[in-house]
């Protein structure tokens, strides 16, 4: 009898619960999509990055559990409040507590293997679109085929069914303890509300948001300067918002109470007493519940932005470091070896050898940098100089214009992030003093010529080649430049074809080194001790793209993972709440239709009072994550403009509001659907 009990109550579970029972499944389905990459052969093959990624998705599927346990545990505890009554006549009706807790235990057993079987199937083919676009970032053919690795099932499982475990062990155990008056009025039972007193609720409202405002503030001031970062402040502000978030959500509704109900001509208007007295009456007793959410869509909404800023710094320091195929730098100018052995392993189209110059910083460096993120990230007193014959040679490999000087005329050429607070300088300062000569800057350029280390870091000077023996007069000596610059001799190539890996290992292989001694004090005592340094350095747009598509595959997918994991979380708990009060709410929606209002009204209403429920949560997160966003990109700018920062804040927003949304419509038609059913 038993068992016919549990699958009849998983059949009603499952279409009472029908979110829960979806957002389950994709669980399990992303779980064994990400498992599958993690042990995929073809994956890990790409680049030697890759191996990074199954730690990483172990490491990741940690943080999933947990937010999975805390998932599965709120739900079911959720399910069991509500079914309290049924568990309570079963005591009554002579049922004992070991058998009701059988009967609960199975019936969710058979539930999580129903979805278990769902979600593997569905991850199969997720797996499968994961794994083809990885194999397109990377270039390589992938043909689609339905396939599965049991070493990812076994994973998959053991996670899946260890929380399914726990969390039922957990109810047992809640069962057991419960006496039946207990279970019989569980379902009046809400959240505390924490504050009793109204006037405590608009003092904590209040200072909620003088928290929030000083977490912001602090987080601002950390990122504002990257180069005096210490952290300290950071986790100050994580502490203050993450406070602030929950009295605002703890005091919120007494402020609605406040704001509107109080306000007698706003109260009576249309149906806003009937709209506002369900709010806040449901606000007022979910406000931990309601902090939580908003909680995790703050997490989402900052860590999504933060990983596409990520990608997008990667993506940009791909674009302006490595124009050139092949770059190599030499501090004694013989590049025999490289060249040989570049043009016995690659399809060379132009080849050029030149030489950078070293100068005494100038006004520039000094004064066109302060506060800004660019400050304190020059060459440590030194300015790179570029010879106008060079410049143009290396603008005709990219395939640019050549361009002109006049003698006392100079050229900046610097990344496209440096160039508007160099033109806002030049404006108010045209000249610079370059080997005791003032020169007129005649143009600011953003052509990408290996300003990220290569041929200067974030810009260079571009002088006319009567000024050779000046500059190199005043250069700073290589071997002593080699400690902390990129300078020197340099020889770059482009390809017909993109290079390899192993072309970077090989060519790698020639680098010269030697061995100096270095002298420092260390905890007060002055040691000497021997390092080895390297004297040429060796770079790739190959092995460098190799390694940014991985790091992107690897952000990205894991930025994915979470974030889709965390939305589904927060929404399932909106969406189980609002249906399961659906009972309740179909006596007061039965009362407005006796009174008069027609189904296209009521249904209004119910669209109204939903979406009120889910944006709610949206509210602060949003407000918050746009300034602590932007101050985060701080540290981005000097590969990323302030206008691919709000590109990607509109991107992770609309991303968030098409799932969150989907949540949404899907919780208003099923809602609808119970009230109809109760008029």
């Amino acid at each position: 009898m038993l068992g016919k009990l549990s699958i009849r109550n998983a059949k009603r579970q499952a279409k009472d619960y029908i979110i829960y029972f979806i957002t389950v499944i994709i669980s399990v389905a992303l779980m064994f999509s990400f498992n599958s990459i993690a042990v995929s052969k073809d994956i890990s093959e790409l680049s030697y990055m890759m191996e990074n990624f199954k730690t990483a998705i172990m490491g990741i599927s940690i943080l999933v559990i947990f937010i999975m346990v805390w998932l599965i545990n709120y739900t079911m505890k959720f399910i069991l409040d509500k079914r309290s009554k049924e568990f309570g006549t079963y005591q009554i009706l002579g049922l004992e507590k070991k058998d009701i807790s059988n009967m609960f235990t199975l019936e969710n057993l058979l539930i999580g293997i129903v979805a278990f079987v769902f979600g593997i199937v569905i991850g199969m083919f997720l797996y499968q679109i994961f794994t083809s676009i990885i194999m397109n970032l990377f270039n390589q053919a992938y043909k689609i085929e339905i396939a599965f690795d049991l070493k990812a099932v076994g994973l998959t499982a053991a996670y899946f069914f260890g929380i399914f475990i726990l969390v039922l062990l957990n109810c047992r155990r809640k069962i057991k303890k419960t006496k039946v008056y207990d279970l019989l009025y569980a379902d009046k039972i809400n959240e505390n509300n924490i504050i009793k007193k109204s006037k405590g609720n608009v003092v904590v409202f209040i200072l909620s948001i003088v928290l929030m405002g000083i977490a912001i503030y602090l987080n601002d001031t950390e990122f504002k300067n990257p180069s005096t970062m210490t952290g300290n402040k950071v986790f100050l502000a994580i502490g203050l918002l993450i406070l602030g978030i929950y009295m605002f959500y703890i005091s919120l509704s007494s402020f609605i109470v406040k704001r509107y109900l109080k306000n007698k001509v706003r109260k009576y208007k249309k149906d806003n007493m009937f709209l506002y007295r369900n709010l806040t009456s449901k606000i007022n007793t979910m406000s931990i519940t309601m902090g939580t959410i908003a909680l995790m869509v703050t997490v989402i909404l900052i860590g999504g932005n933060v990983a596409l800023l990520m990608n997008s710094m990667l993506n940009n320091e791909l674009e302006m470091g490595y124009p050139f195929e092949i770059m190599v730098t030499s501090i004694d100018g013989d590049f025999s070896k490289y060249k040989e052995y570049i043009e016995k392993n690659s399809d060379v189209t132009d080849m050029y050898e030149y030489k950078i110059y070293c100068i005494d910083e100038t006004e520039i460096a000094n004064n066109a940098f302060t506060d800004t993120v660019f400050s304190g990230r020059s060459y440590i007193g030194y300015d790179t100089v570029l010879l106008l014959s060079d410049y143009n040679n290396l603008r005709k490999m990219l395939g640019y214009e050549e361009v002109t000087l006049d003698d006392d005329e100079v050229i900046i050429n610097c990344m496209k992030t440096a160039k508007g607070i160099l033109e806002d300088y030049t404006k108010k300062n045209n000249t610079v003093n370059i080997t005791g000569k003032t020169m007129r800057i005649k143009e600011v350029k953003e052509e990408n010529l290996a300003q990220v280390g290569f041929n200067g870091y974030y810009y260079a000077f571009v002088v006319p080649d009567n000024m050779k023996d000046a500059v190199e007069k005043e250069s700073v000596k290589l071997e002593d430049a080699s400690w902390y610059l990129d300078t020197g001799y340099k020889l770059v190539a482009n390809t017909k074809g993109t290079t390899s890996e192993d072309f970077y290992n090989g060519l790698s292989r020639y680098i010269l080194t030697e061995e100096k001694e270095v002298t420092e004090e260390i905890d007060g005592v002055e040691q000497t001790y021997t390092v080895e340094v390297s004297l040429d350095n060796v770079q790739t747009r190959g092995m460098r793209t190799s390694e940014t598509k991985s790091f992107y595959a690897i952000i990205s997918f894991l930025a994915f993972y979470i974030a889709l994991v965390f939305i589904m979380g927060a929404a399932t708990m909106l969406a189980i709440q609002q249906l399961s009060d659906s009972e309740k709410y179909k006596y007061r929606y039965s009362l407005l239709k006796k009174l008069g209002m027609d189904e296209k009204n009521i249904n209004k209403i119910i669209f109204k009072q939903l979406l009120f429920y889910f944006a709610i949560p949206m509210l602060v997160p949003i407000i918050v994550s746009i300034p602590v966003v932007l101050s985060v990109g701080h540290v981005f700018t000097i590969a990323i403009t302030t206008g691919e920062i709000i590109k990607n804040m509109l991107i992770i927003l609309g991303l968030f509001i098409l799932v969150y949304g989907i949540y949404f419509v899907a919780t208003d038609v099923q809602f609808s659907r119970n009230i109809e059913e109760g008029r």
